[in-house]
């Protein structure tokens, strides 16, 4: 059986950078790899939260279409990760995900990653391809996207264990693994 090609980067996409959301373009190119990723787009991917900011009350489901235990407010910190199957930087992100899940889960780091393809099978070609050995949800209508206007995939957020948003970072990169364990570290 022949193996399914990797979506390709868009001409002009850097692979790794955040791709932004683009105005007129179909759902599903506008989250991610339509416009121009250029380095120069995101100078500081990871931002801090404003104080204020906190995980919205949002149902998610899992793969079985069971509804996953609340995301924030467990006691446990929360890395959430909102991908898609043709995005070039969320294929680099998921092996990080892993070792960070391996390392941290049992000093209370719980992962996320939120899926938006309309698709099922998009996402499971991907899974794959890229096994996660952390929670992985489902939102095909990206509700959960628009209701955290998130402008960029991949996107992630770091939720305090009140599930009070620590931080957000665009994209991801090699060059980011340090910061982003750090922001880990810092958190648990």
């Amino acid at each position: 059986m022949a193996e399914a090609a990797a979506p390709a980067v868009p001409a002009g996409a850097v692979p790794g950078e955040a791709c932004r959301v683009g105005v007129g373009l179909t759902r599903r190119r506008s989250l991610c790899c339509a416009a121009l990723a250029l380095p120069f787009a995101w100078p500081h991917p990871a931002t801090a939260a404003p104080a204020a900011a906190r995980w919205p009350g949002l149902e998610l489901r899992g793969a079985d279409g069971l509804p996953l235990p609340p995301v924030a407010g467990d006691g446990r910190v929360t890395y959430v990760d909102f991908w898609a199957s043709w995005c070039a930087p969320c294929r680099l992100s998921f092996p990080w995900m892993n070792q960070m899940h391996e390392r941290w889960a049992t000093e209370g780091l719980r992962i996320v990653a939120i899926n938006l393809d309309r698709k099922a099978a998009d996402a499971q070609r991907f899974l794959a391809q890229n096994p996660a050995r952390f929670e992985i949800a489902f939102d095909p209508a990206a509700e959960s996207a628009k209701r955290l206007d998130i402008q960029a995939m991949p996107t992630s957020l770091l939720l305090a264990r009140d599930g009070s948003v620590l931080f957000t970072h665009r994209g991801f990169r090699p060059e980011d693994k340090p910061a982003l364990e750090q922001q880990l570290r810092s958190a648990l």
